[in-house]
Formats: structure tokens, C-alpha cells, sequence
């Protein structure tokens, strides 16, 4: 007969999540630690009701489901970056009384400690009895990164950093004039070589970092599978990314320093820089929009 666990820490059931219906798995039975009524669905007995394949779902649709949740009194269940579970609902309604939002088990923070502002907790997506551990993000306490910035402030900081990259102006060779320093136009074009062929790529690796962090398993079968396909993600817009500046930049990004007298860009070069930049925007805040719909990437 299985045991049966009760504690709402995720690092001490985690490993228990997809081994509940095994003779020796460990019975989960939680309730949200707000309301101590609603089921959490991560438990045993509330797991044969939340399947999307079920005749009854099939036959009624997506309603259905909901009833079920209503009907036998379960709540979907979410995470803390702290490591607690509680209930979506009593979450959310905590999250619109409170301003210094704080986990009710162990009063950590829910705020993004970079910008200060409130974290969304992780959803914990479950379909009956499938597998579930690696479809939602680490906690701190399992090895997590603590989250530093939010969506927002994410994209701030990736936007800012695309515009110095594909700057129609190179910064260094205008100080450099700014300060009486002689300018070599051959050197500059040395130097706009150099920040295409390696600083260009490198900072384009760092923003798609920031748009798919790097995967953490949780060490089930299909991690390393995971870990690999998500590597090679990244490589794969790093270079479309690239691709984009060369194919639609490139004759715009530094051609020609505005500190050399007389070559500034011409009008129909200043609007073709103006609509790469914007393309190249709008391409990564697409992607950064479509990354924060994972599960696992809510912080």
C-alpha cells in the first residue's frame, strides 16, 4: 500500500509526481495551503479527473473538464520559485489584494529582485496520469536560477542592447574623434569587420539566452533529449539572426561612421536601417513573447 504525503514543497514531491499510480510510488494528497479546502490536481485521487482524453472530455469538450475541477472540489495547482504549491485560484486573488506579495509557507519574496515587480507562479500542466516533471521550471531550492527580470524589463534590456549592436554609427571611432583622435577609415572598417564576425553573434547568443534560458532537468528519461534539442534551438536563431542583419543591414550597420566628414548615410540608407532595426525587433520580441507562454519559463 502506498504511503501517503501531504507537505506542499515541491523539491520533497516532485519525485513523486509520476510514479503515483506505481504499487510502491507514494500517494500525494494535497490541499492548497491558503483556502485548506479546495484538492490540489496534483493529487492521486483528483489525477483520474483532469485528463483531456477522457471519453467524457471528448464527448462534452473542454467544459467538461472544467466541471470536473468544479464538481469534485480540485484546484489546478501552481508554484512558488520558492518551491510551495497552492492553488491558482487562491493565488491570484492573494495577488490582487496584495502589493509585497509573499509565499504564505515560508514569506518569500514574489517579486523579480531586479525590477521589483510581482512574479507570476509556474503552472503546473497535467493531462491524467502522463508524465509531468519536465513541464514546468525549477525551483530555487532544486537548483533554480532566482529571477532577476521580468518580461518587460527582459525586453528592455534585449532591445537596448540589439540598437548599440546594429547602430548605424560606431560609438568607439566617434569618441575617438570627439577626443581629437585621428581616424583611420581603413581601421574602422577592420573594426566593423570584427564586430560582425564575432561581437555581432556573440551578443545575438547572449540575448537568445536571455529569450530560452538554458534548460535545467530535473533528470528524467527525456532530459538529455531536451537539453540537446533546446542547445540547438538557440544556435539555430543565432544565426537566422544574423542572418537578418547581413541580409537586410549590412550595408547600414557602421558602412560609414558618421565622424568621417561628409559620410553619413544617405536618406534611402537611413530607411532601410530604420526598417532592419525594426524587423529584427520585432522578430526577437516575438520570440520572447512565444518563450514566456512555456510553462517552464514563467520566471
Amino acid at each position: 500500500m502506498a504511503n501517503v504525503q501531504r507537505s506542499n514543497y515541491l523539491p520533497y514531491i516532485q519525485q513523486h509526481l509520476d510514479r503515483q499510480g506505481e504499487p510502491d510510488g507514494v500517494c500525494l494528497e494535497i490541499a492548497c495551503g491558503i483556502c485548506q479546502e479546495r484538492k490540489l490536481d496534483i493529487s492521486q485521487s483528483a489525477r483520474g479527473y483532469t485528463s483531456l482524453d477522457s471519453p467524457m472530455t471528448q464527448q462534452f469538450g473542454p467544459y467538461q473538464h472544467l466541471h470536473n475541477y468544479i464538481k469534485h472540489g480540485i484546484e489546478r495547482t501552481v508554484a512558488l520559485p520558492c518551491g510551495h504549491v497552492f492553488g491558482d485560484r487562491c493565488i491570484r486573488d492573494l495577488q490582487t489584494r496584495d502589493i509585497d506579495l509573499s509565499c504564505p509557507s515560508c514569506g518569500y519574496r514574489m517579486t523579480y529582485q531586479g525590477c521589483n515587480h510581482p512574479i507570476a507562479p509556474a503552472g503546473i500542466p497535467l493531462d491524467g496520469n502522463k508524465p509531468i516533471r519536465d513541464t514546468f521550471p525549477l525551483t530555487i531550492p532544486e537548483g533554480g536560477d532566482d529571477p532577476k527580470q521580468c518580461l518587460e524589463c527582459r525586453w528592455k534590456m534585449i532591445k537596448a542592447s540589439t540598437r548599440y549592436t546594429v547602430a548605424d554609427e560606431c560609438v568607439l571611432c566617434r569618441q575617438r574623434v570627439l577626443a581629437n583622435v585621428p581616424l583611420d577609415a581603413s581601421g574602422h572598417r577592420v573594426h566593423r569587420e570584427q564586430h560582425l564576425n564575432f561581437g555581432l553573434r556573440r551578443n545575438f547568443s547572449d540575448i537568445v539566452t536571455q529569450v530560452w534560458p538554458e534548460f535545467i532537468t530535473r533528470e528524467t528519461e527525456e532530459s538529455a533529449i531536451k537539453t540537446q534539442a533546446e542547445s540547438e534551438r538557440r544556435q539555430a536563431h543565432v544565426s537566422l539572426l544574423n542572418t537578418i542583419v547581413l541580409s537586410e543591414m549590412d550595408d547600414t550597420v557602421w558602412y560609414r561612421s558618421k565622424a568621417i566628414k561628409g559620410s553619413l548615410l544617405t536618406k534611402e540608407q537611413s530607411r532601410k536601417h530604420t526598417r532592419g532595426l525594426a524587423n529584427l525587433e520585432q522578430t526577437l520580441l516575438s520570440w520572447l513573447m512565444c518563450a514566456s507562454r512555456e510553462p517552464r519559463r514563467m520566471w
